[in-house]
């Protein structure tokens, strides 16, 4: 039986070869030996075809209301190389872990045009561009969000210490509302080398982290040339790192609060950054 709409086969079985390659996606070493990604619900789709994404597959639930502009926008990245899935129901429930799911799942090349995997970052990787760095962030709902803030405030470039969430983690691409397609994001190997580069060349590179010495953001104004580092989310910032910046940064806060969520964290400053 065919799909009437899209005229490819139906797949009935939770075994087939195609849906057990997508469904390994959800795991991070196949992600990185395949270099493919998901992007689940309309939104990402669109997403993925304003930004010339390489579409791989587009896998769509038989019975998904899919408008008639979005079916078009299927066949046309058929036209152009994508395979598209029709998967029964049940089947394609085994694919998305969303709650309300739209019934479409795009399945993505690694996102090269602006993402990359790097020993270091030198000074003309981020020459003229605002820049964050983040060390050991775990959490994909924050990095999601870090990423939608960066977009929203103007900030070019993400820098990311190699033990940070996988950034084509599904959960992480859901978070980031799209958002992890309008970014450049460095993956680094060495972040203490990345910060010395970036130092050598006359940029500061600010600390995030509480300390009585630390510089007060608002009575000291950053620049766009400024790079803030912000840290794990249970243990801040390593120790080795901290030594290698310029100045420690804190948000001044009432007393006898808890820190911020480093989403929240990223936001001020990024905020400040831009201004």
């Amino acid at each position: 039986m065919n799909n009437l709409i899209f005229d490819v086969p139906l797949i009935t079985s939770k075994a087939n070869a195609t849906v057990a390659e997508i469904s390994k996606l959800a795991d991070k070493k196949y992600r990185m030996q395949s270099k493919l990604f998901t992007c689940d619900g309309i939104k990402l789709f669109k997403e993925a075809i304003s930004f010339d994404a390489t579409i791989k597959y587009i896998v769509v639930e038989n019975s998904a209301k899919l408008s008639s502009d979005i079916v078009l926008d299927i066949k046309k990245c058929a036209e152009n190389g994508a395979k598209i899935l029709c998967l029964e129901n049940y089947v394609f429930e085994k694919l998305t872990s969303e709650t309300a799911p739209q019934g479409i799942i795009t399945v993505c090349e690694f996102y090269t045009k602006k993402h990359a995997f790097s020993a270091t970052v030198e000074n003309e990787d981020i020459k003229g561009k605002t820049a964050v760095i983040l060390e050991s962030i775990r959490d994909p709902g924050n990095m999601g969000t870090i990423m939608r803030n960066a977009v929203a405030l103007g900030i070019d470039k993400l820098i990311l210490s190699n033990d940070c969430v996988d950034i084509y983690s599904p959960k992480v691409v859901r978070a980031s509302m799209g958002a992890i397609f309008k970014l450049e994001i460095c993956i680094a190997s060495d972040l203490d080398a990345s910060v010395e580069n970036i130092i050598k060349s006359g940029r500061r590179v600010l600390a995030a982290a509480i300390d009585d010495k630390a510089l007060i953001l608002g009575k000291n104004a950053l620049s766009r040339e400024d790079v803030v580092v912000l840290g794990n989310e249970g243990h801040g910032i390593s120790s080795h790192l901290i030594d290698k910046c310029t100045d420690k940064l804190f948000i001044p806060m009432r007393e006898n609060t808890e820190s911020l969520n480093v989403a929240m964290a990223s936001a001020i400053i990024m905020w400040e950054i831009s201004k």
